[in-house]
């Protein structure tokens, strides 16, 4: 084999080795959402409009997540638990002012939205506390979200990453469900 024929095979497999890589991990997006019986797929009936994750700095163990939840149901939603399969813990947070004007970080069991409503989550209110990546995160990818509630149904959110010391996306004009 000449050395052009011997580097031209390389570059195949690696190009192959791409697109095996590529398909097992947009296979595994979708796998994320499966074994869910029909019923329990909640579809379009919870959404996230404007849902960003921010990409905190190198090594980060914790990062935020913001968005507005709409319910597009007729009843109230009571939302227990939030899953990535990019990190290992997410949970609600909501912020608690004194009368002295101190903030205090808490922790949300679950979080009600009401039928037909909105729950907005921002800096200095209701928030996602993303903990523990199990991978780096790139500004401008889509990080995959399940919220589950209280009956058990589940329902795909997609936030978008960005990066607030570089992005000029602060107004967060996506809308993602």
């Amino acid at each position: 084999m000449t050395y052009i024929t011997k580097v031209v095979i390389i570059i195949s497999m690696k190009n192959i080795l791409s697109l095996f890589l590529g398909l097992f991990i947009s296979i595994n997006a979708s796998a994320f959402m499966s074994g869910i019986s029909p019923e329990k797929d909640g579809g379009p009936k919870l959404e996230i409009i404007k849902g960003v994750i921010y990409k905190g700095p190198p090594n980060s163990q914790v990062t935020v997540g913001y968005g507005i939840i709409k319910n597009n149901t007729d009843k109230d939603l009571t939302i227990t638990g939030f899953r990535s399969p990019v990190y290992d813990e997410v949970q609600i947070h909501s912020m608690e002012y004194s009368d002295t004007g101190t903030a205090k970080m808490i922790h949300n069991k679950n979080l009600i939205i009401p039928a037909g409503k909105e729950v907005i989550l921002e800096s200095g209110g209701s928030h996602m506390m993303l903990m523990g990546p199990r991978r780096n995160i790139q500004a401008g990818e889509i990080v995959k979200m399940i919220a589950r509630d209280k009956t058990e149904t589940r329902y795909m959110l997609d936030l978008k990453v960005i990066d607030p010391r570089t992005s000029h996306d602060h107004n967060h004009d996506h809308h993602m469900h």
